[in-house]
């Protein structure tokens, strides 16, 4: 089956997206201070999580035709995510280039504008990989990697844990790359409407 333009910018993105997201967190603890401070790791983590953005548009997409209202939803709010990442991404470079706290560190106005938004990018994925595995897009086993990866992502970041940012960043290339090729070989085709039923769309 082919795949359309969308499910190739997609599964590009998918691919892409987890391998800048390991890059980042390396980088966040061999050049720079640790989470959220560093130039080289915030640059990194700002287009990871542009890439992320694009994957999660054509994913959700693969799931619409049987859960319309939830794949709205896990969209919106997963951009939204997503934008908390980059602003997270810009405070990282500003905190190591002039040595100031990060601005949720510094402010109310921070943490509404960068944690809030950032808390709802690996909810998004938990949510994201429940429609896929719920509508039959992708198998429970791939599914539960997706959700597993992403609820490993805030315990690494806010408890500053390298070992589990790479566990869980590797358990997202696992996952987003095999639903990366799937977009990429036009395998992902729309989900039966007979699965409508089983979603509270």
């Amino acid at each position: 089956m082919n795949s359309t333009p969308l499910e190739r910018v997609s599964g590009t993105a998918a691919l892409l997206a987890p391998v800048l997201l390991l890059v980042s967190t390396v980088a966040f603890f061999t050049l720079g201070g640790g989470i959220g401070v560093g130039a080289v790791a915030g640059v990194t983590l700002v287009f990871a999580m542009i890439m992320f953005a694009i994957a999660l548009v054509g994913l959700a997409r693969q799931a619409e035709p049987a859960a319309p209202r939830a794949a709205a939803a896990i969209t919106a709010v997963g951009l939204a995510g997503t934008a908390g990442g980059v602003g997270f991404g810009i405070d990282s470079i500003q905190a190591q280039l002039f040595g100031t706290p990060g601005l949720d560190e510094a402010s109310l106005a921070g943490v509404i504008a960068l944690r809030v938004p950032g808390l709802l990018f690996p909810l998004s994925m938990i949510a994201l990989a429940v429609l896929l595995g719920v509508t039959g897009r992708a198998p429970r086993a791939l599914a539960a990697t997706l959700a597993v990866a992403a609820a490993l992502f805030p315990v690494a970041r806010i408890g500053g844990l390298m070992p589990v940012g790479i566990a869980s960043d590797l358990l997202f290339i696992a996952a987003m790359g095999a639903l990366g090729l799937g977009l990429l070989r036009g395998t992902s085709h729309p989900a039966q409407q007979d699965h409508r039923e089983a979603v509270a769309a």
